[in-house]
């Protein structure tokens, strides 16, 4: 994926979209369950955005590097997925904040909130029957997820000019920065992915005993 900084929009429709996330944001993580209202379910989400902020930032100047594609599948894989989603789109925003915002982060936020539904979804491939991280599809998913996710933010090209030819220009350019976010996905998986899992899974434990009952292995918490 190439930069897309070059792409512009009324910045009060840019203005109008980002204030929309944010209240889609707030509204689907009040809805995760009891788990995500409670105090410390605010704090470890809160928690789990700034790690993920803070890291994108530091890591911008290697270009499509950073944990956040990874971070977000075993964030939904664990949490669920509108919790995952909620996530994503505030991590897109507040990171974007601090790097530049433009019609991009729309096509960013929808792409991150893919990737955590996707974790959600598929959550029994990415463990195992005992709840063990399996690692090999980790690297699988990670390297699909920044296919897809590389895909759909590259679509915010069509914003500027919707010809096809040119579209496939700008995926066919961009092929050596997808490889680095692929490269970038399987070295955060091996490295992150375990210790991440551990302290996700701790966390909705921790959650489900303060908030009294077991909540449903559902993917679409």
């Amino acid at each position: 994926m190439l930069g897309l900084h070059a792409l512009s929009a009324p910045s009060e429709t840019v203005l109008h979209s980002e204030v929309l996330l944010v209240g889609l944001a707030l509204m689907v993580l009040l809805n995760a369950g009891p788990a995500s209202r409670n105090i410390r379910g605010v704090v470890i989400s809160a928690a789990l955005i700034s790690v993920l902020v803070v890291s994108r930032v530091l890591l911008e100047p290697l270009p499509n590097i950073q944990p956040v594609t990874v971070g977000l599948l075993l964030i939904g894989a664990t949490l669920g997925a509108r919790r995952g989603i909620g996530i994503a789109i505030l991590v897109t925003l507040l990171s974007n904040a601090f790097l530049g915002t433009g019609i991009w982060t729309l096509f960013q936020a929808f792409a991150w909130s893919f990737v955590a539904w996707t974790g959600a979804m598929a959550s029994n491939q990415l463990t195992n029957g005992e709840g063990e991280l399996d690692m090999r599809n980790l690297v699988y998913f990670s390297i699909g997820a920044a296919i897809v996710f590389d895909l759909i933010v590259s679509m915010a090209a069509l914003v500027a000019d919707p010809s096809p030819s040119v579209f496939l220009t700008y995926l066919i350019v961009g092929i050596p920065y997808d490889l680095l976010h692929i490269a970038g996905n399987i070295a955060f998986a091996a490295w992150l992915g375990p210790v991440l899992h551990r302290i996700l899974i701790r966390s909705r434990d921790s959650d489900v005993t303060i908030s009294g009952s077991r909540l449903p292995e559902s993917s679409t918490q």
